[in-house]
């Protein structure tokens, strides 16, 4: 009896089944009639009711669809004519991507759907074409999918030499921050060793240059006091041992001529003063308008060229009488001034027959004026007044100061060294290199794309750039910024902060990423003023598709 009911049953439910797949079928089979409607849409094409428009405003007969007038204002009552011009017809494309199209197209002479159905008026004949673009499709599909599973190989050892990289330059950074902790315990305690040996070789050379300086100054002292004396003497023409107010009016071996009323101020408002007066009241001031008039070395060639000691006349070697200035005011045709002591008649007579072995009046006027000036150079290339050698004992402090700064400077430029290494490491460790370190083989990597006028090169994590094809500067197109693809985060990239265009924006530059064997910037544009797009091939960007070659949708085709 059971098993009696349970046939039954069975039975029964099968007969429901039946009918209902009946009905159903014949549903389709009558709403399938109605043109250019998509198989999710033929529920609301229903024959045996009136129509609604999909937008829900209007109902209409439904003998009013596709009669070539359009009565729905979303002109979904004419899917299958060009009667609405938001109509939307759909090719079926048996056997190839079904395809929607403006209903405009429908019967327009052109052949938009595979399967020719949008052209059924007869004025044109649409061969059916689906097979061949599927075979087509399904051959590229294929050969994308062998592509993908190479590029897919690469990135897979990608990621490893990224994580190995990654892993590597943390342990490098951990001993790097060791190592620098050492580095500047060292740099400090030699900073410290520097500081005491400096110390020593400071005193040691303070010690010897304040030692010279008390030596030089008592040389300049006598030779101060020498040449106030040889001043003097000259001046003194009487050789009586105190120099006049008349002396110095009648002298011509000061730097101008001077009245009484300036001699006796040039003498501190006495008539005369012995040398001891001169020298300790006097000289400070006298010495500034005293001309020297010393006669220079002669170069090594005019040398040869000089009498031997025995050919010279005899003159007083001891005290020399000095040549005289030449004032400003001085004409060549006039007769040069007489010297103090020496014979007029004599001069003219040594002038005839030698000749003026004198310097010339310009070199003495220089000379003199130039006397007080370059005093510190003169001293300098007087071998008596440079400052000696330091002692043995000094340089042995010196050099351990040299040697002390030596490895000072050493350690702290290595320390140095490491502190950027270490940033360097830091600044890479934070990039983003991909979910699992696949884009990392691409940091420090640049590749480079033509087009008829440019050069571009992409270099991944740094920089875009670009530049004229028949050379010219490089032009930046952008740094490193950030992922930006979406739904999947790294599809593209994102660099900014390229060079300001003329009247501008800075340049920027977007880089889609696509699945390919190898690495290569395949198309470059600037769908906006200085905003740029790149297409980049990676191995890094595949996807693992499980070897599925399903068509994707098409997200309603054209529209």
């Amino acid at each position: 009896m059971a098993s009696y009911v349970l046939v039954n049953c069975t039975r029964s439910a099968a007969v429901v089944i039946f009918l209902c797949l009946y009905l159903f079928c014949s549903h389709i089979c009558v709403a399938s009639s109605v043109r250019g409607v998509a198989l999710t849409r033929l529920p609301f094409y229903d024959p045996s009711k009136d129509f609604t428009c999909l937008d829900g405003l209007l109902t209409i007969p439904f003998n009013s669809v596709n009669d070539d007038y359009c009565d729905c204002s979303d002109g979904s009552d004419e899917p299958g004519t060009p009667a609405c011009s938001n109509g939307i017809y759909h090719c079926t494309n048996a056997g190839f991507r079904p395809k929607n199209i403006p209903s405009s197209r429908v019967n327009d002479g052109l052949c938009d759907c595979c399967d020719g159905s949008d052209e059924y008026d007869g004025s044109v004949s649409c061969p059916n074409t689906c097979k061949e673009l599927y075979k087509e499709l399904y051959q590229r599909q294929r050969e994308d999918a062998e592509l993908a599973k190479q590029g897919l190989a690469v990135k897979q050892d990608y990621s490893r030499q990224g994580q190995e990289k990654k892993e590597d330059r943390k342990q490098k950074l951990e001993e790097l921050k060791k190592q620098l902790e050492e580095k500047k315990a060292a740099v400090e305690s030699l900073r410290a060793k520097k500081e005491e040996v400096e110390a020593i070789e400071k005193e040691a050379k303070d010690k010897h240059e304040n030692e010279w300086k008390e030596t030089k100054a008592k040389i300049l002292a006598e030779r101060d006091r020498a040449s106030a004396e040889a001043a003097f003497k000259a001046l003194d023409v009487d050789e009586d041992g105190r120099l006049t107010v008349q002396e110095i009016v009648d002298t011509e071996l000061l730097d101008k001529k001077y009245n009484d009323e300036e001699a006796k101020e040039l003498l501190g408002g006495y008539e005369d003063t012995d040398f001891d007066s001169f020298y300790s009241v006097l000289w400070s001031n006298v010495k500034e308008k005293y001309l020297h008039n010393e006669p220079k070395q002669p170069p090594a060639e005019e040398a040869e060229e000089k009498p031997t000691e025995a050919e010279t006349p005899a003159t007083d070697t001891e005290n020399p009488p000095p040549s005289p200035p030449i004032d400003e005011s001085f004409d060549e045709d006039e007769d040069l001034p007489d010297v103090p002591g020496d014979d007029e008649d004599e001069d003219e007579e040594d002038a005839d027959d030698m000749g003026d072995d004198r310097e010339p009046s310009d070199e003495l006027k220089h000379e003199a004026e130039k006397q007080a000036a370059v005093s510190d150079t003169e001293e300098s290339k007087d071998d008596d007044l440079k400052m000696p050698e330091f002692d043995e004992e000094t340089k042995a402090k010196i050099s351990a100061a040299d040697q002390a700064r030596k490895e000072f400077n050493d350690a702290d430029t290595d320390s140095r060294d490491t502190e950027r290494e270490i940033s360097e490491l830091e600044r890479t460790l934070d990039i983003n290199l991909g979910q699992e370190e696949e884009f990392a083989p691409l940091h420090g990597q640049c590749f480079e794309y033509t087009d008829r006028e440019y050069l571009y090169k992409l270099c991944p994590f740094d920089k875009a750039s670009q530049q004229p094809k028949g050379g010219g500067s490089e032009t930046s197109l952008g740094t490193w910024g950030e992922w930006t693809g979406d739904p999947n985060k790294y599809s593209r990239m994102k660099y900014s902060g390229g060079q300001s265009c003329w009247n501008g924006p800075s340049r920027s530059a977007e880089v889609n990423l696509r699945c390919g064997s190898t690495n290569e910037v395949i198309q470059v544009s600037e769908p906006s003023r200085c905003e740029y797009l790149m297409e980049f091939k990676t191995p890094a960007a595949c996807q693992n598709s499980d070897g599925d070659l399903s068509f994707p949708h098409e997200h309603g085709g054209e529209l």
